[in-house]
């Protein structure tokens, strides 16, 4: 498993409460999308159509983070691309979220911090952010979807919800961890103690 996909699994309960309780809206979901999945249409990216719109829909090795809080504009998502994904993208999706010299990038993880647009006519995702391994890299991208769901205090940034340690641990350990055990020993455990 992947950080992004691991901190989808651990910030659920958070989520799940959130949409419960205070906003029907909040959506935290883990995408595998293709390029042939990637559309664009007025300079804004898309990648749901009526008929597929949920993660079991997709099947493609594309990471991607979706994140919604509201119901027709609040929204964003995290685009993980590397080398060799960019290479399958085309030119027009290529050009819109990476930039016109994107052929000349060397290797490496690119993700794309994204936030939703909504027009009369044409909604869809534009790059708020773009990190390279230059610049940052998984942290970023998790920081920002924490921010924009307003559950900051879950942030790599933030050394006292220790959640670089709990996906970690969920990357080690993947089949005896379950982000929605709560009595799971895991989840109570010291920093320094193993999982049971």
């Amino acid at each position: 498993m992947n950080d992004l996909k691991n901190y989808v699994d651990y910030a659920q309960p958070v989520i799940k409460a959130i949409r419960e309780n205070h906003n029907d809206f909040h959506l935290l979901q883990y995408y595998t999308v293709s390029a042939e999945d990637l559309t664009v249409s007025e300079g804004l990216l898309e990648f749901m159509t009526e008929t597929k719109n949920r993660p079991e829909h997709f099947s493609g090795n594309i990471p991607l983070v979706y994140a919604q809080w509201g119901e027709e504009t609040g929204a964003s998502i995290v685009l993980v691309l590397t080398a060799e994904q960019r290479k399958l993208l085309s030119p027009e999706v290529a050009n819109t979220i990476l930039g016109e010299h994107y052929k000349l990038w060397e290797d490496g993880v690119v993700y794309l911090l994204m936030d939703h647009e909504y027009y009369s006519d044409v909604a869809g995702f534009t790059v708020t952010e773009q990190i390279d391994p230059t610049n940052g890299g998984v942290g970023n991208a998790i920081d920002f979807l924490s921010h924009t769901l307003g559950i900051p205090y879950l942030t790599i940034q933030n050394p006292y919800c220790g959640l670089e340690y709990h996906l970690d641990m969920m990357s080690q350990y993947p089949n005896q961890v379950d982000p929605a055990d709560e009595d799971h020993i895991y989840f109570n455990a010291d920093p320094g103690e193993k999982p049971a």
